[in-house]
């Protein structure tokens, strides 16, 4: 019979321990000095390896050399010259990448990636345990949307958490929890905290914006004590209005160095919400990064 014997076992230190695979997604021509910064600080924060998803879209790049051949007079000359200034421009970015980050300490990959860029985004999703992008990131020969079409269809087919990052970044003093007493919206709040256990001293804002007459009602104690065992300091906002979504598109505009939690609310509030026909609010609200997760 064997005896089994108490004893202290020792833990990793915290930035091994919560170890995360970050996917940071660009346009390997047009890289975002901005958003990478921002994906940089998370990864600081908890830890974790960043990968660069340097993007190149194939199918744009085929359409491309149809015009040159169409117009061009020495075709083979002009689509040469345009295939190594975006080959230089993509070594420049990755290699830019792989400096900055040996700088901050920060573990990282990068990989270059030639087809279709949302298929290639939610292939490489399926083995990460969280998505950066920049909302105005396109592949579009005209101007498009913010968020585009590229970022929209991540939201819808990702099979990992996305963040937004903002256009610029200051500190994270909250974290701030919609909630609509939904399957969804509780698990984008339970994937972004095991995501940053190390947020737990940010002050943790529950929002809940409902019809009148239909607020969280006594889930809201189950939720709250949920919170309190995750993080040190709790407040619990409760608005009632019959335009659900314009009023908590007014709380989240008032907010500052706020990091924005959506799960049931996230892919509705970014297609109708931040639509061109709301330019303003739209380029406000991407002051502030937005996590998004559904099940």
């Amino acid at each position: 019979m064997k005896s089994h014997l108490c004893h202290t076992q020792a833990f990793p230190d915290q930035k091994e321990f919560f170890m995360q695979k970050v996917l940071y997604v660009t346009d390997a021509v047009r890289f975002n000095k901005q958003s990478f910064d921002f994906a940089c600080t998370l990864c600081n924060i908890n830890g974790a390896m960043l990968t660069g998803l340097f993007l190149e879209n194939l199918e744009l790049e085929s359409g491309a050399w149809d015009v040159i051949e169409a117009t061009a007079f020495s075709v083979n000359a002009q689509e040469v010259a345009v295939k190594e200034k975006r080959k230089n421009y993509c070594e420049e970015n990755i290699r830019y990448f792989n400096e900055a980050c040996a700088l901050r300490g920060i573990s990282h990959h990068a990989h270059r990636n030639r087809g279709v860029p949302v298929a290639e985004v939610v292939r490489e999703s399926r083995y990460a345990d969280l998505i950066i992008a920049d909302a105005a990131t396109t592949f579009a020969e005209t101007r498009d949307a913010v968020p585009s079409a590229f970022v929209k269809d991540i939201l819808k087919q990702a099979e990992c958490p996305v963040v937004i990052a903002p256009d610029g970044f200051e500190s994270i003093e909250k974290v701030i929890f919609t909630c609509d007493n939904s399957r969804a919206a509780m698990y984008a709040i339970k994937q972004f905290t095991y995501l940053f256990p190390q947020l737990h001293h940010r002050k943790a804002v529950l929002l809940n914006v409902s019809e009148p007459g239909k607020t969280l009602g006594e889930d809201k104690y189950k939720l709250k004590e949920w919170l309190k065992a995750h993080y040190d300091n709790i407040e619990v906002v409760l608005l009632e209005d019959s335009n659900v979504k314009a009023c908590l598109l007014e709380y989240l505009l008032k907010q500052k160095n706020a990091f924005i939690v959506m799960g049931a609310y996230g892919r509705s509030t970014l297609s109708n919400l931040l639509s061109p026909s709301h330019a303003a609010p739209v380029v406000k609200l991407i002051t502030q990064p937005v996590f998004i997760a559904h099940p």
